[in-house]
């Protein structure tokens, strides 16, 4: 190539090197072979250069001006706007896609919640997501729902709408993260149960709070998440460490029948199975540990030798007169009535709307 071929070529596009170089070396009419020893580079340090494995140094650059007649800028240029190429491309994929990762998630919701900021590039809101579950790429993400989805065990919220599911459970481990606890009790959390079957008659203002704290005391972490689209949850339960668990409220339905019922039936999974497993309140009716759950939450509230009388019952006042035997709020033993009886209208005016922050 002779010295009047050394024009600035600024290409509004990046090509790989070893384009141009290829032909400059067909255009000299010798070998590869023979190049690479010119410019003083193996063949398979060329070779590489050659298919955009390798990228062009200044070094190489200025070798390629003293045997090409090309400047070594022409050469060093098409390096700089090919690995710029590069990157906009990765870019590109990236923003690909992050923009469909991110549609499997409620991303105004946990916006609107305050645990991630809304950003307008997508990339970045994946990392904000990604942040939110403490994880730092995708695929620690995918093993993460994969582990959760095993521990759920079959659980319909993840059959149906896993990412959802973890969204929701999350949401409460980052809330149980802020609370302070003692080391798990058992029996201070038995203890913990019988105080809170006691405030259900008369709730006070701040009752959610004073459950927290109390629950706090026995090693349990209770925290309070609304619900969100897709995820039907009344309750979830989690050991977060060996010496913390967690349970997961929401107020689906408001009813504090329903409440308490979903409640103590979390508290059973604490105190009767293990600390492996994610148990969540829409399994299966079929599942042994979840039965186990709902029996052990019934006879705790209203043992099972008052259904008869429950049942039978024809007033107000004999309902209010049997709750005040059981130490326990009339809504609760209206909601025994309805399970019993099916009659779900029937003194559904006794059963209180919980007031809820």
């Amino acid at each position: 190539m002779s010295k009047r071929n050394t024009y600035e070529f600024k290409p509004d596009y990046a090509v790989i090197p070893g384009e141009s170089l290829l032909e400059a070396i067909q255009y000299l009419g010798i070998t590869q072979k023979e190049f690479a020893q010119r410019i003083d580079l193996t063949e398979q340090s060329l070779n590489r250069i050659l298919k955009g494995v390798q990228p062009i140094t200044y070094e190489t650059a200025i070798k390629l001006e003293q045997v090409t007649g090309t400047s070594c800028e022409f050469w060093t240029n098409l390096e700089v706007n090919y690995q710029k190429q590069l990157q906009i491309q990765k870019r590109m994929k990236q923003v690909n896609v992050s923009v469909e990762w991110l549609k499997q998630f409620p991303v105004k919701e946990l916006c609107k919640r305050g645990y991630i900021k809304m950003a307008d590039d997508p990339v970045k809101q994946k990392i904000e997501v990604l942040s939110f579950f403490q994880t730092n790429s995708i695929k620690s993400f995918n093993t993460y729902v994969i582990s959760t989805k095993a521990a759920a065990r079959g659980t319909a919220a993840f059959k149906t709408d896993p990412i959802s599911a973890v969204t929701y459970i999350y949401m409460g481990l980052r809330n149980a993260q802020r609370i302070q606890t003692e080391p798990y009790n058992e029996a201070k959390f038995k203890a913990v149960l019988q105080q809170a079957r006691a405030m259900t008659q008369a709730l006070t203002k701040d009752f959610d709070l004073e459950l927290q704290r109390l629950f706090a005391s026995a090693g349990v972490a209770l925290v309070y998440v609304p619900p969100i689209k897709r995820v039907p949850l009344s309750g979830v339960c989690k050991w977060v460490s060996p010496d913390k668990a967690m349970i997961i409220m929401n107020i689906r339905g408001k009813s504090e029948d329903r409440f308490w019922f979903s409640l103590f039936h979390e508290a059973a999974h604490i105190l009767l199975h293990g600390k492996k497993d994610i148990f969540i309140s829409d399994s299966s009716p079929d599942n042994e540990e979840e039965l186990e759950a709902d029996k052990y939450a019934a006879d705790f509230l209203i043992p099972e030798k008052y259904n008869s009388k429950i049942k039978e019952a024809s007033s107000d006042e004999e309902l209010i007169e049997m709750a005040n035997e059981l130490g326990i709020a009339v809504g609760i033993v209206v909601g025994r009535y309805h399970h019993l009886t099916e009659q779900w209208y029937t003194f559904k005016h006794l059963i209180r709307k919980l007031n809820w922050k």
